[in-house]
């Protein structure tokens, strides 16, 4: 009877430890971040502004939604998995820049080591390949002001 007590104990710490964790996970990917120039994903170039990015389904994360804060402006876009070395310190988006044209790349939630990665769009594609510098450029989400 013991026994079964501690087991029944042990196995409900561990679910409200797993739900918390997935509350603070989807509670980082509900931030507003504050982009502060236009940017291209897929085929739609988004203004600069406040957005969400978020998967687009809760138990569903390949096909993510960029939305602005106002919701005039908003994007699907299909993404993979990628893993780093490192766990995440801060969620952040990556964005990689050609000229002055900004491709959101990947998306990276604090706390874990796998990120979101989107497919690369037929322009980034034929920027890629010409003689323009390319540039990294990470936006931490959450610690840009908010609208």
């Amino acid at each position: 009877m013991k026994k079964q007590a501690i087991r029944s104990f042990t196995i409900l710490g561990l679910l409200l430890v797993m739900s918390a964790v997935s509350v603070r996970a989807q509670s980082q990917r509900n931030e507003v971040t504050k982009i502060p120039f236009s940017f291209i994903v897929g085929d739609k170039t988004l203004p600069a502004g406040a957005y969400r990015i978020e998967p687009n389904s809760r138990n569903y994360d390949k096909v993510w939604l960029v939305q602005s804060s106002d919701g005039d402006a908003s994007a699907l876009f299909s993404t993979i998995p990628t893993r780093s070395f490192e766990t995440q310190e801060k969620s952040k988006l990556v964005f990689r820049k050609y000229g002055d044209q900004y491709f959101l790349s990947q998306v990276w939630t604090a706390g874990g080591n796998t990120g979101r990665e989107l497919l690369i769009p037929r322009l980034e594609h034929v920027l890629a390949k010409s003689k323009i510098d390319r540039e990294t450029v990470v936006l931490a989400i959450g610690s840009q002001s908010r609208n």
